[in-house]
């Protein structure tokens, strides 16, 4: 237990280094080496450093099989923290670096000049590595060392290539895609989107084989209405409903690039009206409701969108439609929703409804989530899409904190799909009875009959974070 809650604080202190490494980075590149603006983020810098020692003499950042690493301990990443990794990674690579060692004693001088070496290698020389190799030894950095990147990269037993890891890769490239595209989008810039397409494939391919580790990761919520993880839990969940209609391959891709940027729209929305802390004035309400149209615009400028095109735009158009028509933009003619902007429509108010945004600020629970979904089945809602959608996601859906009636605590780790079960997910067990955090066994409470669900709690006023039983 003592170990595990040390490397769970060194992750969490390697988390916050990567960070800040990424901020240094990019102020270097703006900044020279005299610039005061470097300071702040330097010192911070060597704050971390000094924990991350520990009293020992050194330390490593290592980068193995697309991980970063501090010494031995696994940096997980998550929405906060995954543009610094994939920075770094990135970085690493274009210079063939598998390891940065920081030792004792390191001054914020010795910091600054490693980062200018670092930002200032030649990349297109025939030996990055070998180049930087000789500037540190010029400038006398000797408390910053780096190692190449190994052929046969050491083993560790916790990134071998399993769903869970591919599952995470694939979430965080396409929540990176996808925020290129929207961001270039929004400067009016040509943006393709053939990587998303890729991606988008690839989350088809894995929800045809262990659809419940990738609804894990749409626990994952971002506090703040501009970051696009909303999207990509958006085209998971909407991929799970066309896998259950039975769509085939090809058409499970288009489901998950059409919801993808079902809220493409909103890049030209301000950014303090999004993420508006109080309710919005009928004037606000008015300027939010112009997203739908702003996307189809939006769309049709992006490059690669093909035969995908009609698809997309109207989930893009008709998300906020309604089953009933009620909602908007208004059309003059009513019309049947199309497919695709029935399953947008269910998935983005559940996942809406799910996390801190600007539809409801105080989050529900996600079985609470469905209930009140149930009550607007057949107004808001396809009522057969709808029963779908929870047939999913079951009625204690992935990530419903459960109290059991042993008082222990579990988290829902995959719903039960025989109809007669859909009441008794599979669970991990995450405290004891006396409230003891563990790490407790994945239960199927289907064949476990000594343990009973009592409630469903709300994660947040325990202070649990959720998201780290899928990470």
């Amino acid at each position: 237990m003592k170990d595990r809650l040390f490397d769970e604080k060194r992750g969490s202190l390697g988390k916050d280094f990567i960070n800040n490494l990424h901020i240094l980075f990019k102020t270097a590149t703006i900044h020279d080496l005299k610039n005061v603006a470097l300071n702040s983020t330097v010192d911070k810098a060597i704050e971390f450093i000094s924990l991350l020692l520990n009293s020992e003499d050194s330390f490593s950042v290592k980068m193995i099989q697309e991980h970063l690493f501090i010494d031995d301990v696994k940096i997980k990443v998550s929405i906060e923290n995954f543009l610094a990794s994939m920075f770094l990674i990135e970085e690493m690579k274009k210079r063939g670096i598998g390891s940065i060692t920081f030792s004792t004693h390191l001054s914020p001088d010795e910091l600054k000049r490693f980062i200018y070496a670092f930002i200032n290698t030649n990349l297109k020389s025939s030996g990055p590595f070998d180049e930087l190799i000789n500037k540190l030894e010029s400038l006398a950095i000797t408390r910053i060392t780096i190692d190449r990147i190994k052929e046969d990269a050491e083993h560790f037993d916790h990134v071998l290539e399993d769903s869970r890891e591919m599952a995470k890769r694939i979430y965080f490239k396409t929540l990176s895609a996808a925020s290129e595209i929207m961001e270039s989008a929004k400067l009016k810039n040509t943006a393709s989107i053939k990587k998303a397409k890729r991606l988008v494939q690839s989350m088809v391919d894995l929800m045809l084989h262990e659809e419940s580790t990738l609804l894990g990761l749409t626990t994952l919520k971002a506090y703040d209405e501009y970051t696009y993880n909303h999207s990509v839990n958006v085209s998971i969940l909407s991929i799970a409903m066309g896998q259950r209609l039975g769509y085939h391959r090809r058409e499970l891709g288009e489901l998950g690039m059409a919801t993808l940027f079902h809220d493409i729209g909103k890049i030209d929305l301000p950014l303090e009206l999004l993420n508006k802390p109080s309710e919005f004035t009928p004037e606000e309400w008015q300027v939010m409701r112009t997203h739908p149209i702003n996307g189809v615009k939006t769309l049709l400028r992006l490059k690669g969108l093909q035969e995908q095109a009609i698809r997309m735009i109207m989930a893009s158009f008709e998300h906020h439609l309604t089953y009933d028509l009620s909602g908007y933009p208004k059309l003059a003619t009513p019309r049947r929703i199309s497919l695709f902007g029935r399953i947008t429509t269910i998935a983005d108010c559940y996942d809406a409804l799910t996390s801190a945004r600007i539809y409801n600020r105080t989050p529900f629970i996600p079985d609470k989530a469905l209930s009140f979904m149930m009550k607007k089945s057949n107004t808001a809602f396809d009522p057969i899409l709808l029963k779908i959608f929870i047939n999913v996601v079951g009625i204690y859906p992935v990530g419903t904190l459960l109290l059991l009636n042993t008082r222990e605590l579990g988290v829902v780790t995959k719903a039960n799909q025989i109809p007669v079960n859909i009441h008794r997910p599979r669970i991990k067990l995450i405290t004891d009875s006396q409230g003891n955090e563990i790490d407790g066994e994945v239960i199927d409470l289907s064949e476990n009959h000594y343990k009973s669900i009592i409630q469903s709690l709300d994660h947040r006023k325990y202070g649990i974070d959720i998201s780290k039983y899928f990470l």
